[in-house]
């Protein structure tokens, strides 16, 4: 049976966070159960672009601060990295994700993923193979391909930034893009997993949905059984989140919550009914060969909103397909090309890239 631990937490205050992320831990058998005295530490947060705490699209830094604390009762060998997608430097991404300022005053090391190994095929950070224990600390977000990101999708982060991008062009569709991140956590699966569910973002994440007060840490050996839980928690289900269903048949973790010890609060004290999901998900549930059929029936395209856009290019540089045309100095999308991984969508500072349904899948 897998444990995963749910305990409240309403606020990123400093003292009731610290709580809660401890009662979380202690409920699956404390931090001695996973970090021996002496032992490198890497803490590996979600900081998937360059946004401020309050957008809920990284893990929040009170949350990493009060987990490298944690992680002091055992060890001071601690370093956080992570490799954000895109063009853009790690130093910006931990400068506004707030890593930058927390490490310093905690006094623990942030690291690049600047070294990179050969995992079965896969280039992953070297960092990885250097630390005896990996502490995953995932953002609990919607994600339009997957449909939820935690735990197992946050170990992507793994894999340097723009190898992410060549991954994404290498598996166009949703769910062989899943089957790969559920291979990818199965090799690497870090030993804890510490996800940070205090304010959560919901609609069409992992970067433009909006910021959900949900009040929770949620803390498991197994990533699968967070992911499940997770799912439970906000409506998605097991069975619609391709990463989950894909790793539990790898046999990296359990899926089945009937086989899943939840301690501290249940289920059914913390569920979310009104949870907004992606509004793609209907689409990447169909079976692959249906998938293009949709798309002729009730095609859909990517947008960029020219009053939000200032024309930074970003979203040209990191299109894997490079589906976005320059017209007189703006992006423009060629949804002929377009694969709908909405990786310009994530990375978009301004927030400028949404869906729109078309009577003709053209230009946008």
């Amino acid at each position: 049976m897998a444990e995963v631990s749910i305990v409240k937490c309403s606020a990123y205050e400093s003292a009731q966070l610290a709580a809660a992320v401890r009662q979380a831990v202690e409920l699956i058998g404390g931090i001695g159960r996973f970090v021996k005295p002496g032992q490198r530490v890497l803490l590996k947060p979600n900081l998937l672009k360059c946004a401020a705490p309050e957008e809920a699209a990284t893990t929040h830094p009170e949350f990493v601060r009060q987990v490298i604390r944690l992680v002091k009762q055992q060890t001071d060998r601690i370093v956080v990295a992570d490799s954000p997608a895109g063009l853009v430097t790690a130093e910006a991404v931990y400068e506004r994700t707030g890593m930058t300022a927390v490490c310093r005053s905690e006094a623990v090391e942030l690291a690049r993923f600047d070294k990179i190994t050969d995992t079965h095929g896969l280039p992953t950070a070297q960092l990885f193979d250097d630390v005896d224990v990996c502490i995953n600390l995932p953002k609990l977000k919607t994600h339009n391909l997957t449909v939820i990101t935690a735990a197992v999708k946050n170990v992507f982060g793994l894999v340097p930034g723009l190898y992410k991008v060549q991954c994404h062009k290498e598996h166009p569709n949703a769910r062989v893009f899943s089957e790969l991140i559920a291979r990818i956590y199965q090799q690497l699966r870090p030993h804890l997993h510490l996800v940070d569910a205090v304010t959560a973002m919901e609609g069409d994440g992992p970067a433009a949905g909006k910021p959900r007060q949900v009040g929770l840490v949620v803390a498991s050996a197994d990533g699968v059984a967070a992911d499940a839980v997770l799912g439970e928690i906000i409506g998605a289900g097991v069975g619609r989140v391709t990463t989950t269903s894909h790793a539990a048949k790898l046999g990296a973790g359990e899926a089945d919550l009937r086989r899943i010890t939840v301690k501290g609060a249940q289920l059914d004290e913390v569920r979310i009914p009104d949870f907004v999901l992606p509004q793609l998900m209907w689409l990447y549930q169909l079976p692959n060969s249906l998938t293009r059929l949709a798309l002729r029936l009730v095609p859909l395209a990517l947008t960029m909103d020219r009053r939000l856009c200032n024309g930074c290019l970003l979203c040209t540089r990191i299109c894997p397909q490079q589906a976005l045309l320059m017209v007189n100095g703006r992006p423009r999308v060629d949804a002929r090309q377009c694969i709908l991984c909405l990786c310009c969508a994530e990375m978009c500072p301004q927030k400028a890239v949404y869906l729109r349904f078309l009577k003709r899948r053209m230009y946008s």
